[in-house]
């Protein structure tokens, strides 16, 4: 509603992709107005934007095209045996065979989540996205379009991000950083940002991933 304002936050984290993972098997088509935690419902989900959003539906299909060279497009349709259901099925762009979401890779299958994720409309998004270890699984061409997508969304949402990935936190600013270490005498997790000024020196001769790997920056409990 016009005027309202969404506080919602909720955490993702895509890291089931295995045979019986809810993302593999089918799902209930008439789950599809968010896209749930695990992306368990992704199949219902994009049908719905392919069908009533196709400029995002398009801007997703385009993303994953650039870290699966040979996807060509979903073919998303209710299963002709229980309407009420639906499969990730897609089709090579070099031939015309079908293939159901167990024939994608577990990274290819985590950026697809990830890019609906973070591609949808942005009046579906959350308030605050919390992705846990987005980088599990990916290349590293796409974790470096992965970073794009999240500097693209958090100019319509907060997205709080928990990695341990040099090669992720390399694409970021030292301003974008909170290093978390736990406080073994106090038993709690202490946060704090990093100071630009007091790292311009190392960062003239290092990168933030190898600070980090030399505990210059914390963060190694």
């Amino acid at each position: 509603k016009q005027g309202s304002i969404n506080f919602r936050a909720k955490i993702f984290q895509f890291h089931d992709t295995s045979k019986t993972s809810k993302i593999r098997t089918k799902g209930y088509l008439n789950d599809n107005q968010h896209l749930q935690s695990d992306g368990g419902n992704l199949a219902a989900f994009l049908y719905v934007l392919k069908n009533k959003q196709e400029k995002y539906y398009n801007r997703i299909i385009r993303y994953i095209k650039q870290i699966m060279p040979q996807f060509g497009a979903f073919e998303l349709n209710p299963s002709p045996l229980n309407e009420d259901y639906i499969l990730l099925n897609w089709r090579d762009k070099k031939n015309d065979y079908l293939f159901g979401p167990h024939q994608i890779s577990d990274g290819a299958l985590r950026f697809m989540c990830l890019a609906t994720l973070l591609l949808q409309p942005s009046d579906l998004l959350p308030s605050i996205i919390i992705l846990d270890e987005p980088e599990l699984g990916l290349h590293p061409s796409a974790i470096s379009i992965l970073a794009g997508m999240i500097k693209a969304t958090s100019k319509h949402c907060q997205i709080i991000i928990a990695t341990q990935s040099p090669r992720l936190v390399d694409e970021f600013e030292v301003a974008d950083i909170v290093i978390v270490e736990r406080n073994a005498q106090e038993g709690n997790s202490e946060f704090k940002r990093l100071k630009e000024d007091k790292l311009n020196e190392w960062l003239e001769r290092y990168s933030l991933s190898e600070l980090w790997e030399k505990n210059v920056l914390g963060g190694q409990q």
